[in-house]
């Protein structure tokens, strides 16, 4: 192989080579990008929570009464009976 052919050659090979990192890197942007894009839309899909107020306290209650009435069996469930009955008319 001659001097001017080897020249010639690694010339090429550089080339190659130059050309292939500048795909890959092109490539990768592309995922980033269409990872991203894809975050985006999972984030917009997810429905925002709304604050919470006095109302869905005042159930939570009532449902930690009902659940103690369920699971007890002592001699106080009509007081507790009456104690919902009492939070229902504040409703």
């Amino acid at each position: 192989m001659q001097p001017g052919e080897f020249l010639v050659f690694f010339t090429l090979v550089i080339a190659g080579l130059i050309m292939f990192f500048m795909v890959t890197q092109a490539y990768r942007r592309r995922l980033d990008f269409k990872l991203r894009k894809l975050e985006l839309e999972a984030q917009a899909r997810v429905p925002r929570l709304a604050p919470r107020d006095d109302r869905a306290d005042l159930i939570e209650d009532r449902v930690r009464v009902l659940e103690r009435i369920a699971t007890d069996r002592g001699q106080d469930i009509a007081h507790q009976i009456e104690r919902l009955r009492g939070i229902e008319e504040k409703i």
